[in-house]
């Protein structure tokens, strides 16, 4: 059992110092990052697109006698737009964190401590003159702590990627480049002043598909950089309580640490 031990603490120390475990994490967060931001401005530029046409005089008919401003038509539409942006900022914000995080992981000093914290232990289980069972639960409670302020940013980041890319990623392209075109569509209507009588129905599909889009983008975004970060802080939190209150057999913990061989 000492030697299984030993060798885990081993494996621990050397993947705490294993840089490109790092640097993989930190790009896919600057991969994460760019998609919250792109379609951050892409609900921005869409929004001051509407607010211009709402300004001005593009009217579309119905029927005889009835003309409606399209500002006016698609003011609902821009109440989504700026609801989008603001869930897009709100997500920039919740990964920002997660750079906090990451960067926290990385630092020297935390490699520095994880690796005293693991030496401890490791001596702990060897030597008998300082053979202790509180001393040697409590030190792999603390390595425990700092294997989570280690890893805890690094893991959710590979395992929301892993997420994004199995559930979400055909979404996020086809949703962010139709509300792309749906754009252009409104900049082209905006420059041109077009009457859009013969281009109406049409145009309205566009607007019905266009709504939908947006939706599924808010529920990726709250999903993955909202909901799935609570309840994973949420789970990080309950593993560090469970080990803090986790009671050892003092007695066996001895027999263990003074019993020869594997």
């Amino acid at each position: 059992m000492k030697i299984f031990l030993s060798i885990v603490l081993v494996l621990i120390a050397l993947f705490a110092l294993f840089f490109e475990v790092d640097k993989s994490a930190m790009e896919l967060y600057y991969q994460s990052f760019d998609r919250a931001v792109y379609s951050f401005a892409l609900a921005k530029g869409l929004n001051a697109v509407i607010s211009v046409i709402q300004s001005s005089e593009i009217n579309v008919s119905f029927f005889v006698g009835a003309t409606v401003g399209l500002g006016e038509i698609l003011d609902p539409l821009n109440d989504m737009v700026e609801r989008f942006s603001w869930i897009m900022l709100a997500s920039s914000v919740s990964i920002g964190i997660q750079h906090l995080l990451l960067l926290l992981g990385k630092t020297l000093f935390l490699k520095t401590v994880l690796i005293i914290g693991l030496v401890i232990t490791f001596l702990l289980i060897w030597v008998k003159k300082i053979h202790n069972s509180f001393a040697f639960i409590l030190s792999l409670k603390i390595v425990v702590l700092l294997l989570v302020l280690r890893f805890g940013a690094v893991t959710f980041v590979y395992v929301n990627e892993a997420f994004y890319n199995n559930l979400y990623a055909e979404n996020y392209a086809n949703s962010t480049k139709f509300i792309s075109s749906y754009k252009n569509d409104l900049e082209e209507i905006q420059k041109d002043k077009e009457e859009l009588n013969g281009y109406w129905e049409k145009f309205e599909r566009k607007m019905e598909v266009f709504s939908k889009k947006v939706i599924k983008l808010i529920t990726m975004f709250v999903v993955t950089t909202i909901i799935f970060p609570l309840v994973y802080l949420w789970f990080l939190i309950l593993l560090v309580r469970w080990t803090f209150n986790l009671k050892f057999d003092s007695d066996k913990i001895m027999i263990m640490l003074n019993k020869k061989g594997f």
